[in-house]
């Protein structure tokens, strides 16, 4: 694909401020697979940027925009949400490694401490898909 084809997946904003800058460090030849993949992986990352984020709330924005978007307003983690998310993460590595699973401990742990600190405040059906969906490869994975 065309480096300029893929532009148009950005945000409007996004290539306002970086698209010209972008296009002259890769060129207008076509892109290798690799590259395509990395454009298309800054497209999703400009897209959920806080930046855009925070457009797209304060602004109006697009549906589809407002659809990706887990979290619509700041929230603070307390120190009680701190020791929360850290007591899950000890039980649940404990069980790992307790069931012969020592490989699975950490990311399993930290992936099932999230909603209680990283995740605080998103809404809890955003929260079970990525945890479930996260567990679910990592057991897939392993």
């Amino acid at each position: 694909m065309r480096p300029e084809q893929l532009l148009r997946l950005y945000p409007r904003a996004w290539r306002n401020r970086y698209g010209v800058e972008l296009l002259e460090s890769i060129g207008r030849d076509r892109l290798s697979v690799g590259d395509t993949l990395n454009m298309l992986s800054g497209a999703v990352d400009a897209w959920l940027s806080s930046d855009v984020r925070l457009a797209a709330t304060g602004r109006g924005g697009s549906m589809l925009l407002k659809a990706l978007v887990c979290e619509t307003r700041r929230t603070t983690v307390t120190p009680r949400d701190g020791v929360i998310g850290a007591v899950v993460m000890i039980a649940v590595a404990w069980t790992c490694k307790t069931l012969s699973q020592p490989t699975l401990a950490f990311p399993i742990a930290f992936t099932l401490s999230m909603p209680f600190w990283l995740m605080k405040g998103a809404p809890w059906r955003a929260q079970a898909l990525i945890v479930g969906v996260t567990c679910a490869l990592l057991v897939l994975i392993r």
